[in-house]
């Protein structure tokens, strides 16, 4: 790449993160080689929390802003609902659920919901996950690597440096997630990656 174009449109700020070029390039290679199975976590993740959440509480519990939502979720939930508004769209639950944070969906798993994300509760969120004699998964662990994983994803989507140690096993963590929802969706974030 022509220097001109580097400091144009890349900008000498940006390449300050980097080395060099060549580790700007292998940043946008993992980005791209992670957003196809980053992007299927997250559907799979709100889509299988308001399953849940519409069974145990009420179809509408997001548009009527279940009671047991924190003020946190709840303003996210304000402010999803006015974008939605400000789109000229009706607020709709599928829209709703489309239009929250990831960080609204991981936060469901912060220890302010501990009596929501029971095993029992965390099991038909994540059909696949491992019984307690084999893996000890709870909602502290899960929340644990939602929370890394969303830092992760959130600098992957606004275009940030991803080669970091605090990273290094990221890739295994969103797989990992993924094989709690099901085996198939593994295989179909791969294949997708291999088109």
């Amino acid at each position: 790449m022509r220097e001109e174009l580097k400091t144009k449109y890349i900008t000498n700020k940006r390449f300050e993160i980097y080395s060099d070029l060549n580790t700007y390039n292998n940043n946008l290679k993992k980005s791209k080689s992670l957003y196809i199975p980053l992007s299927i976590l997250e559907v799979s993740l709100r889509n299988s929390i308001n399953s849940l959440f519409e069974r145990l509480y009420s179809r509408g519990w997001l548009v009527n802003e279940a009671s047991f939502l924190k003020y946190k979720e709840l303003k996210k939930i304000t402010i999803a609902k006015s974008k939605i508004s400000e789109n000229s769209e009706a607020i709709s639950k599928d829209k709703l659920v489309s239009e929250l944070t990831f960080g609204f969906w991981t936060a469901l798993f912060q220890s302010s919901y501990d009596d929501k994300m029971r095993f029992t509760n965390l099991k038909q969120i994540f059909p696949n996950l491992p019984s307690k004699d084999e893996l000890l998964v709870n909602r502290q662990i899960l929340s644990t690597k939602l929370n890394h994983i969303r830092k992760f994803r959130n600098r992957v989507f606004h275009h940030e440096n991803i080669i970091k140690d605090e990273f290094e096993n990221i890739e295994d963590n969103i797989y990992e997630i993924l094989e709690f929802f099901d085996t198939e969706l593994v295989q179909y974030a791969k294949d997708l990656n291999n088109e």
